[in-house]
């Protein structure tokens, strides 16, 4: 899947996260303003970690992954949190269920061998959004997230979410001298921000380094402390999440 943004954590302090979200994809040039992308971020990094996929690639020019801990160590982290079970739960809510089939549909215990007794077709017992795949364990199929019940989750876990004026966004004068250089702004015509939805801005943005690109600062909150045990200050990475419910 295509990288969305960039997210990084500047701070954690107690029930409280301060970080940062650069906008790489044009597609989605904005940070979205539900408390369910706050919760999003939470559970996609803790997804990562679980699965050993967040490197230390530490590249400040295209804006790599960061974490200050080995694979290893961030696996023991997020299978030592205390609320490890419903971050597995959560994402379900937002991609959906993995459930192991046979070849032929039949549902498979969780080691991806065992056929489950009585033998039972994954269609007769899950709801199902029709993708399917093989993970290297088993055949798989998948069942649809849950919109309703994650933005109930969200309500109750995200406490409060402010985000900050975007950063680092290209004034309009600067795009129009990209686009017709010989065509001089005005000086008597007010400048300001570029709107990012503007595909001059992309251009411009398309020769700077991840430092100068856009980003605005988000203020996270949550109802428990035990939502930000996998987070610390300095990781970075890069999230396909929106908050949008698959």
């Amino acid at each position: 899947m295509t990288t969305i943004f960039t997210v990084s954590v500047d701070s954690i302090e107690g029930a409280t996260l301060r970080g940062r979200v650069h906008i790489v994809n044009p597609d989605v040039p904005f940070v979205p303003e539900e408390t369910v992308f706050p919760l999003s971020l939470l559970v996609d990094a803790w997804w990562n970690l679980d699965h050993g996929f967040l490197l230390n690639e530490d590249d400040e020019e295209s804006g790599g992954d960061r974490y200050p801990f080995t694979e290893e160590q961030g696996k023991d982290i997020a299978a030592g949190m205390r609320l490890n079970d419903e971050f597995s739960k959560l994402y379900e809510l937002v991609l959906g269920k993995r459930i192991r089939v046979t070849e032929d549909g039949y549902l498979l215990a969780d080691d991806g061998k065992t056929v489950l007794e009585p033998r039972r077709k994954a269609e007769e017992a899950y709801e199902l959004d029709g993708s399917s795949g093989h993970d290297g364990v088993s055949h798989y199929v998948m069942s649809p997230g849950n919109e309703e019940k994650f933005s109930q989750c969200a309500a109750d876990v995200v406490t409060s979410y402010d985000i900050s004026p975007y950063r680092n966004v290209p004034l309009a004068s600067e795009v129009a001298a990209l686009e017709d250089p010989d065509e001089p702004w005005d000086p008597e015509e007010l400048d300001g921000p570029a709107d990012l939805d503007d595909d001059g801005v992309w251009k411009l943005l398309s020769g700077r380094s991840f430092a100068e690109r856009p980003y605005a600062e988000i203020v996270v909150t949550v109802s428990d402390a035990g939502y930000l045990e996998h987070m610390v200050a300095g990781m970075r990475w890069e999230t396909t999440m929106t908050g949008h419910v698959c």
